[in-house]
């Protein structure tokens, strides 16, 4: 569940976003200098990695990919909801979706990189649909209790969990 802690929606709090080894700004462009962080959907001189173009898409995308890298949250590994999930991310063209990203397989593999090597990945939204926010939630999902969503819009209708 995501409930209001000060100015953002979040499932942590801000203490778990100031203590974040990486930040990753979803459609967000960083509004002060961050040790580690990433853009997706712009770019920023001071960024780690720029991905220009993030939707729905990148995010089944990085699904994909940290499942095909193993970068999950071992407990799922045998759930019946993981596998349904995992079912709907081998349907994701890696190839096209690298091209239509305007990116390249080293740079999302960079991002997984980072995340991977994180302790703490604080994900702040900016303005997605709700197809997006659902997409976002259920890469986080994968990921275990290292990841924190943050968002400024109203995201208190949605909990933690695989969306299809």
């Amino acid at each position: 569940m995501f409930v209001k802690k000060g100015e953002y929606y979040t499932n942590k709090d801000e203490k778990f976003l100031n203590e974040s080894d990486l930040v990753i700004f979803w459609n967000e462009k960083p509004k002060k200098l961050i040790k580690n962080y990433a853009v997706l959907g712009g770019s920023d001189e001071y960024s780690k990695v720029d991905i220009p173009r993030a939707d729905k898409e990148l995010a089944l995308l990085l699904a994909r990919l940290a499942y095909v890298f193993e970068i999950y949250d071992d407990e799922l590994k045998d759930t019946e909801e993981f596998e349904d999930f995992v079912d709907i991310l081998k349907g994701v063209s890696v190839k096209t979706q690298i091209k239509k990203h305007l990116t390249t397989l080293e740079e999302i593999s960079g991002v997984l990189y980072l995340i991977d090597t994180s302790d703490k990945v604080s994900i702040i939204l900016g303005d997605i649909d709700e197809e997006e926010t659902e997409a976002v939630i259920s890469f986080v999902k994968m990921l275990g209790d290292k990841v924190g969503i943050f968002s400024k819009n109203d995201i208190s209708g949605y909990s933690l969990e695989f969306y299809e």
